[in-house]
């Protein structure tokens, strides 16, 4: 199954901000409640699929005070005699709806894993059908980018973040300083009582993995097996986390033009792809790539669209897409552009309520209000889970320009960490500051991921499997894309042998690359700007809708 499935402390002159983080929740293990699930009919007409609700704590740091609704899907083991028990799941996001997940579960996971499983998904608190954080849309529409030229750019994209962190606190209410992973874990542990698994059984993909290797740390004697299907690293600082990104995107491209020089089906077949690159990113520099296909309103292709094409062709991947459309843009009178793609027929704004949702959840704002409210969790998780400190516009320009062009000379910066800091500039709290992982006194866990993976690196699995230790095993698929189970038998039977019969694969485990099969790829404009007035935090939504880092 293709996913697309990602915070930050930052110092700027005039804000006021701590440099240290306060600390996470008070009691890292406060009581869990047992209540009972109410399951009935889904709106969604999915055979078998069950709906319901669940009463957590909105504070677990005050579990007697003001509660919240968690809204949850199952889907009943296929073979109730030989059922094991609930795994519970989460797409990732952040703001990827876990509901949605579990309805569409019987294609995501194997015949067996359906016959002995209960497929549990919730949205996790702020996000699609769990009081969603709500924000105004004409705020959304005002974002700057997460691009900064000077000085007076970095302080306004901070003022801007301060005017959309009132906005958002205002119309979701209190929840909205409580949605951090951490807290997740809890609503985690009170959903595994309710359902009366005794152990957890979780499968996490992307940012879904942050809430699996938390568990494990908050709970590790009610761990019975839990997957992380490409994985976000907690353990890094402001720069490891933005060069690590870098690499992560850079080394995609490279598999790209590999492939690209290797394969008859690569648009660029006998030309030198790299080359192409270069040129297509100096034309676009200096405003001389244009695109006249769209009526009355020509295309200026930016170097960040290019980017931001190089960056989402790598999830599926879809790279037969990504190599047409470099070749016609290179030429657009001489290359045909590929069939089932092409530009929409009405151009879209900076911001729609359709991208907002995606990014956030999946309520849908109310067309005909004035002031429109649609869901936007991403930066309000986010920038409770991560502390990433920037000093002043020197040490942004030196992140940037040094940093990153050293580790990404062709694509330049990891889109999705640099969207992840700026979207985080001058936020004054983080309740789940980055730590190592630690999972002593758990089961062990199982992290799987792809070896050229552009949202959640390789190098960020190395990372968490060496801070597991013991505690965890390592397994790669040697191919490119964003999570991993269901791309191979391999990538299959190593998840499910776990999942079903608790048995972990040897270390060093390694599944072969899939084909890039040119009659799955999905049509890359879905994920790209669809007209000049779009922006790269455009792309970022597409994208982070598309994943579910999803």
């Amino acid at each position: 199954m293709k996913r697309g499935a990602l915070l930050p402390l930052i110092l700027v002159p005039g804000l006021a901000v701590p440099l240290m983080a306060p600390p996470a929740l008070a009691d890292p293990r406060p009581e869990t409640p047992v209540r009972s699930i109410d399951w009935g009919a889904c709106e969604e007409e999915v055979a078998g699929a069950e709906c319901g609700t669940l009463a957590v704590p909105l504070d677990w740091d005050d579990p007697d005070g003001e509660a919240i609704d968690l809204a949850l899907a199952r889907i009943p083991a296929g073979d109730p005699e030989a059922r094991i028990g609930s795994l519970v799941i989460n797409p990732g996001g952040p703001g990827g709806s876990g509901v949605d997940f579990a309805l569409y579960a019987t294609e995501v996971f194997s015949p067996e894993v359906l016959a002995r499983f209960d497929i549990v998904g919730f949205d996790p608190r702020g996000v699609g059908r769990s009081n969603p954080v709500v924000c105004s849309l004409d705020v959304l529409q005002d974002d700057p980018g997460p691009l900064f030229e000077n000085r007076a750019a970095l302080d306004a994209r901070a003022a801007y973040n301060e005017v959309l962190r009132q906005d958002c606190r205002e119309n979701t209410g209190p929840l909205y300083d409580h949605v951090d992973s951490l807290s997740v874990v809890h609503d985690i542990d009170a959903i595994r009582a309710a359902v009366g698994d005794e152990r957890l059984t979780f499968f996490g993909v992307s940012y879904g993995t942050l809430m699996g290797q938390q568990y494990a740390q908050a709970y590790p004697d009610r761990v019975r097996a839990i997957v992380l299907d490409s994985v976000m690293d907690h353990d890094l600082d402001t720069r490891e986390y933005l060069s690590t990104q870098a690499e992560a995107a850079q080394d995609v491209f490279d598999a790209f033009v590999a492939w690209c020089e290797g394969s008859t089906q690569c648009a660029l077949s006998g030309q030198d792809p790299r080359a192409l690159w270069t040129d297509l990113l100096k034309r676009a520099d200096a405003g001389e790539l244009v695109v006249p296909e769209i009526p009355e309103d020509p295309w200026v292709v930016t170097a960040e669209d290019l980017i931001g094409m190089a960056f989402s062709s790598g999830y599926g991947p879809d790279w037969h897409d990504f190599a047409s459309t470099l070749a016609w843009l290179d030429d657009p009178e001489g290359v045909e552009f590929p069939e089932g793609a092409g530009f929409p027929e009405e151009e879209s704004g900076p911001l729609g309520p359709q991208d907002a949702a995606a990014a956030g959840g999946s309520a849908q704002a109310d067309e005909g209000s004035a002031d429109q409210l649609v869901p936007y969790a991403y930066p309000a998780v986010l920038c409770n889970d991560y502390a990433l400190p920037v000093r002043g516009y020197g040490d942004w320009s030196a992140l940037m320009r040094g940093n990153q062009r050293q580790v990404a000379p062709d694509v330049r910066y990891g889109m999705l960490a640099v969207d992840d800091v700026a979207s985080c500039l001058g936020h004054e709290e983080v309740r789940n500051p980055q730590a190592p992982a630690d999972a002593s006194g758990s089961e062990p866990l199982l992290v799987i991921n792809s070896l050229h993976d552009p949202a959640t690196g390789y190098n960020w699995a190395v990372n968490l499997a060496e801070q597991l230790g013991d505690d965890g095993v390592l397994v790669t698929y040697e191919g490119t894309g964003h999570a991993v189970y269901g791309r191979t038998e391999c990538t299959t039977e190593v998840v499910d042998e776990y999942l079903v019969h608790e048995r972990l694969p040897a270390e060093g485990t390694r599944c072969a690359a899939a084909p890039v099969d040119v009659e799955e790829d999905t049509a890359l404009l879905e994920a790209l700007p669809q007209s000049g007035a779009d922006t790269l935090a455009d792309v970022v939504s597409r994208i982070r809708g598309a994943d579910a880092r999803e």
